[in-house]
């Protein structure tokens, strides 16, 4: 009976999810310096809000990783520092394949880089038809643990312009049916 009755993900408010579901928001880094802030914000963001059942949270290391996480549905949100020009701090939204994607994450030859598993997941069949990226600039990504100064103070900013685009993923669209 369970089975029938709960078939929708729920808010928490108890109504059903709508939009594009599943929705995985994955924090992609490593706990050098600002390449942190991806797992930090998913940390946040799991403990600031009351999330419901539609919504998965992930904190992964490199692009392999990233690659086990999709299946071709629903709606992913990525979350990554960026090795960018532009003021440490500074946050930026993209939307699918953008170019400016090539700034996450300095690549090595021993690890895919997020960039390269978003292009290698859509020559696959597994990148969700709806694909946002949030960045923001860092300043160090060598050993200090702990973020530099200016990605800890743009951090919270960063978390609740994630939540609001969450709230709108959610209820936008007709329920999702698993």
């Amino acid at each position: 009976m369970h089975q029938l009755r709960n078939t929708l993900p729920q808010t928490p408010g108890g109504t059903a999810v709508k939009g594009a579901c599943p929705v995985r928001v994955l924090g992609v880094g490593s706990p050098l310096g600002d390449d942190a802030a991806g797992w930090e914000s998913v940390r946040r963001l799991q403990r600031d809000k009351k999330w419901g059942s539609g919504i998965e949270f992930h904190i992964v290391e490199g692009g392999q990783r990233l690659l086990d996480k999709l299946d071709g549905r629903g709606t992913l949100l990525l979350v990554d520092a960026a090795a960018s020009p532009v003021m440490p701090g500074t946050i930026q939204r993209l939307e699918g394949l953008d170019p400016r994607i090539d700034t996450l994450r300095p690549g090595t030859t021993h690890h895919l880089r997020p960039a390269e598993a978003l292009q290698l997941a859509a020559a696959l069949g597994l990148l969700p038809p709806k694909v946002v990226i949030w960045t923001i600039a860092g300043a160090c990504f060598d050993f200090p643990v702990g973020l530099s100064p200016p990605v800890a103070a743009a951090l919270p900013r960063l978390v609740q312009q994630i939540i609001a685009e969450l709230e709108a993923i959610l209820n936008e669209g007709p329920p999702f049916h698993a």
